[in-house]
């Protein structure tokens, strides 16, 4: 008995010395106004314990016995630590951080402060990324930077959104596109898939899906930040593959503090936004009005006028709606989880994701799984591992549109282009309610086909995989001395397939055809850094950063595709039923790139900054002889408003920095074995497997060199309440590739040369501002405005047409992208006539079409102008938003619209722009006389060109957030919001003729691809 009251008194005096050492911190957090602070991070500086403030901006952590500082974090305030000691109340006011000097920016192979940062960088914060209505990042930044294009051609949900960087750096497509890094990985990006308009041995050539991305398998509620890197100084530390620009994502992270639980749903519907009214298709009534006026017009006789009526529905009384049809209101939705928190040596994120969009053409829609985790651990105090995972799957099924950028969308299975095309008086369905496919009279299908069919018995599929991993180890060798390695792999998959069913439409001919596609790319990226700190005075802020390392990545490319035709019927649309196999092929191609790069900061007093950055890279994709290159950059800031003498000035002028920075880097953004002479097996010559020389290849190929320098300012006024970034850049870009053409009796047309130069400078303006700030009220503004200009400078053997399309020719002095036709003249009111300039001086005109000269007509699809303008008003626990995105000075065309204009091809639908056709002398109108069968009215000029200026209102939301902790606690939250959204609710355009949606992607052409979208979506936010 006397052992057993020893024990218990031990333990008494064991569990009254445990509690000595541990106890209970408590207290609230708020802000200079006196408001509370949710979600500040509270961490015990010795133990690395931590947890996150309530809503109203209390908190509670319990300390062991040698806990002495307690530090204080929130986004946007500067970071406070007090002194422990013997209190057990501990209430904090903090003050706003001055965001020029703390913030921290992500730069190439780490982060660096603003404050001393040399280049031009822009970050965009996950918050703005959050719960929108798109799928990919890249439709998100469009008017989020100054200097950054992001352009759309499609409404195809899980389309590839090109972005341009400070205008276009090379003469081919995809050479012109950023490099995106995803957590340090240099990973493939765009349209990854390959069923894009390649022909195969069976009926012809088909487009599986006119647009993949993939970038849609990565979900926006994973991002922590965004960083665009722009001028030379941010991007030439990535060597070869830095050129147009640097995309750098860094996904969510695990943070201090306990367990945080988030949930968001968000959903709604959306509609396709449709053309103009001059870009609508006539109904019965006028489509019919206009067919017998072509008839009389022409000279055609009463009996065969009356005839033709007939046969085309004058008295059937069909009108169909055929955009209407092909149209709908589509659903969308998506839900996201995720929990974070750390505590000790752990620090964890883990999230998963669902997003399904119904598009708003027929046959289109999309469905995205993703799942993402990152786990960090500190194994000592010097060594901690991270290890990130993330998985995105995407269902992308879609219509039968244009292929890829320049590719033509005049399929007669193409919803879009045939909502179009059909005439009013055909009849969609059968009086039974059955779908009409019948070919024998002109009110049913004898040529295009009748898109509802198609939609719902044809299959045009991607099943799209992506897999993340990253595995990094820091080691803390010495004071300011560390160690990184990391390790990332990016495998992506993509299974395509299309089934054009026996009975109606292109594979009709055949019974049936089933084309697939199945393309892997498996790529690791390992990079192994040194970063070294030193203070070299450390009372003044002197200091010198230093970095080095080596990189080695590897791309393994690996391609099936497969075609059969002859099917039993429509049920059994997978290819193992199709009887007859006509195409099989497997393919592959690598390719790797190694470099060492290094870099040094030098920073005095937060004053004076020096950059400097190398880089030696190669790659496979150039011969031996040619396969390194170097490339370097420099740069200088001077922050003035950290000078004594500029005290004077503080409290109007609160911060004022001036940049400069110069460098070159590549691009060798081209085919994995162009430079190589290549043999190929894949002909036939006379029923035997024969070779050839395919390619001619050139061992002296080697980077286009892009060179830029920057100036720029930063500039705060009123305690940072107005800010102001300018840039100038002048980016050169030395042997571009181009064609070089050769005699035809080597057996080619010619070869790929670094032959060309471009040119692109422009200035940028960004302002930030808080014209209103009261303790309850507060209105903020964000703009950024972008002006760029783009010329040729140098060709190889004067004036060509451009690689990209034969809508641009160029010609040394002016862009990239110059169209290159006839000079429209308009109408002459006396007789209808169309006219046409006879050459560039626009002095004389002609009725011939033939004796109008091409010339360059002016008018170029590159925009002068373009940016975006955001408004943020908050009262109290309510917030409204809207953010508008401009475009100016450029035009695009419509390639498609000679069908659908004038008398031409009379018995398809037609604009109602025909509407005000010449009628009658004096008329004065920009359509010609209707006349059946007229050419060459309608194309080969400037007429079919469109001032692409348009004001969109990108997005606006309302929000309202519950800060009331007596309700949270009642509903065991911590956070609640809840919000209505509207995306791309309204559009102002400038041309009066406009007959599309005037963003037509980077080339300037409709290629009547799936309408582009609006949407309204109501969304909820909690935070357990």
């Amino acid at each position: 008995m006397r052992k057993v009251q020893l024990l218990l008194g031990f333990m008494m005096l064991l569990y009254t010395q445990l509690w000595a050492q541990q106890r209970t911190i408590t207290g609230k957090v708020i802000d200079g106004n006196g408001n509370p602070i949710p979600n500040a991070s509270v961490i015990i500086k010795e133990t690395n314990a931590g947890t996150s403030t309530q809503a109203d901006g209390t908190y509670s952590i319990t300390i062991s016995s040698n806990a002495k500082t307690i530090v204080f974090t929130a986004v946007g305030m500067a970071s406070t630590s007090f002194s422990i000691g013997n209190k057990g109340i501990i209430n904090v006011s903090m003050e706003a951080s001055d965001k020029n000097l703390s913030e921290v920016v992500v730069v190439g192979y780490g982060t660096q402060k603003k404050s001393t940062a040399t280049s031009s960088i822009v970050k965009v914060g996950g918050d703005k990324l959050e719960n929108k209505p798109l799928v990919s990042v890249d439709q998100m930044l469009q008017g989020a930077a100054a200097g950054l294009q992001s352009s759309a051609s499609t409404g195809q949900p899980g389309a590839n959104q090109p972005i341009r960087i400070r205008g276009i750096g090379s003469f081919t497509y995809g050479g012109a596109q950023p490099l995106y890094i995803v957590d340090g990985v240099q990973i493939n990006s765009g349209d990854l898939a390959n069923g894009n308009g390649v022909a195969t041995s069976g009926t012809g050539s088909f487009n599986i899906n006119p647009s993949t991305n993939v970038l849609a398998t990565i979900n926006a509620n994973d991002i922590e930040s965004i960083s665009v890197l722009k001028d030379a100084a941010a991007t030439s530390i990535y060597g070869s593959r830095g050129a147009n620009g640097v995309i750098v994502i860094t996904t969510k992270s695990g943070k201090q503090g306990k367990a945080q639980v988030r949930f968001d749903v968000e959903a709604g519907n959306s509609k396709a936004i449709l053309p103009p009214d001059a870009g609508r298709p006539l109904r019965a009534a006028d489509w019919l009005m206009l067919l017998k006026e072509s008839y009389v017009n022409a000279g055609t006789a009463q009996a065969d006028i009356d005839k033709n009526m007939h046969s085309f529905g004058d008295t059937s009384g069909i009108d169909t709606d055929w955009l209407g049809l092909v149209t709908r209101t589509g659903t969308q939705q998506q839900y996201n989880i995720s929990a974070t928190g750390g505590e000790g040596k752990i620090k964890y994120f883990l999230s998963g994701g669902y997003f399904k969009q119904e598009g708003t053409t027929i046959g289109t829609d999309l469905k995205r799984y993703t799942g993402n985790m990152k786990i960090s651990y500190a194994i000592t105090d010097k060594i901690t591992t991270t290890t990130k995972i993330s998985i995105g799957n995407v269902l992308q099924n879609s219509a039968l549109a244009s292929s890829g950028a320049t590719g033509g969308g005049g399929y007669f299975g193409n919803p879009t282009y045939v909502a179009l095309t059909l005439r009013p008086t055909q009849q969609a369905y059968n009086a039974d309610g059955s779908i009409n496919i019948n070919t024998g009279n002109n009110l049913g299908f004898p040529s295009h086909y009748n898109p509802m069919y198609i939609a719902a018995h044809d299959k045009r599929w991607l099943k799209a995989v992506q897999g993340l991993v990253n595995q990094s180890l820091e080691y803390k060798i010495l004071a300011g001395l560390k160690f990184t390695s990391n390790m990332g792999l990016q495998y992506t998959t993509d299974e395509e397939y299309q089934f054009n069913n026996p009975y109606h439409g292109d594979a009709s001919g055949s019974s049936g055809e089933g084309i697939s596609y199945y393309t892997r790319n498996f790529l690791w990226d390992w990079t192994n850094q040194f970063d070294y700190h030193y203070d070299i005075i450390a009372d003044k802020k002197f200091y010198i950063d230093l970095k080095a390392g080596y990189e080695s990545i590897k791309n393994s490319f690996f391609q099936q595709k497969g075609d059969v035709t002859n099917f039993p019927n429509y049920d059994y649309y997978l290819s193992t039923n199709g009887a007859t196999s006509t195409n099989g092929k497997v393919s592959g191609s690598d390719y790797t790139f190694q470099g060492y790069f290094s870099n040094a900061i030098f920073s005095y007093n937060d004053r004076y900054s020096l950059y400097g950055s190398f880089r030696r890279d190669a790659s496979s994709r150039f011969s031996t002889s040619n396969r390194w290159g170097n490339f370097a950059s420099v740069g200088a800031a001077w922050t003035v408003s950290n000078e004594n003498l500029f005290e004077i000035v503080k409290p109007y002028v609160s911060y004022f920095k001036l940049r400069a920075s110069y460098g070159n880097n590549g691009n060798a953004e081209i085919g994995n074995y162009t430079w190589r002479q290549q043999f190929g097996y894949t002909y036939n010559y006379n029923g035997v497997a024969g070779g050839t020389f395919n390619n001619i290849g050139n061992g002296n190929l080697t980077w286009e060199k892009n060179k830029q320098i920057d100036a720029g300012f930063d500039l705060g006024f009123f305690n940072n309440r107005l800010n102001v970034t300018f840039d100038y850049y002048k980016r050169t870009t030395k042997d571009a590739i181009l064609n070089l053409n050769i005699s035809r009796t080597s057996g080619f047309t010619g070869f790929i040369a670094n032959v060309g130069d471009l040119e692109n400078k422009g200035i940028e303006l960004t302002i930030n501002a808080t014209p209103v700030q009261t303790k309850d009220f507060k209105w903020d503004i964000n703009f950024n405005f972008t002006h760029n200009t783009n010329k040729v400078t140098k060709l190889p053997a004067g004036d060509q047409f451009n690689p990209q399309a034969s809508n641009f020719y160029l010609r040394e002095g002016n862009s990239i992208y110059s169209f290159y036709t006839r000079g429209w003249a308009g109408v002459d009111p006396n007789d209808g006539a169309a006219q046409w300039y006879t050459d560039s001086s626009r002095s004389a005109t002609t009725k011939v079409r033939s004796q109008a000269s091409q010339f360059l007509v002016g008018k170029s699809a590159d925009p002068k102008y373009y940016g975006g303008l955001g408004n943020t008003f908050t009262y109290k626990n309510i917030s409204l938003n809207f953010d508008f995105y401009y475009n100016y000075g450029n035009y695009f065309s419509e390639s498609y619209a000679q069908y659908f204009l004038d008398g031409w091809q009379a018995t398809r639908g037609k604009y109602a722009l025909n509407l005000k056709r010449w009628q009658k002398a004096g008329d004065v109108t920009d359509v010609p006389k209707y006349v059946y069968g007229l050419t060459n009215t309608n194309s080969g000029s400037d007429r079919t060109l469109f001032k692409g200026d348009y004001i969109r209102l990108r997005n606006i939301q309302a929000m309202y957030r519950i800060n009331s902790k007596t309700v949270l606690d009642k509903m065991h939250i911590t956070a609640l919001s809840v919000y209505v959204r509207g995306t791309n609710l309204w559009r102002k355009t400038y041309d009066k003729n406009l007959l599309n949606d005037p963003e037509q992607g980077i080339l300037g052409l409709n290629q009547q691809q799936v309408l582009p979208t609006k949407s309204a979506t109501i969304g909820l936010n909690i935070t357990f």
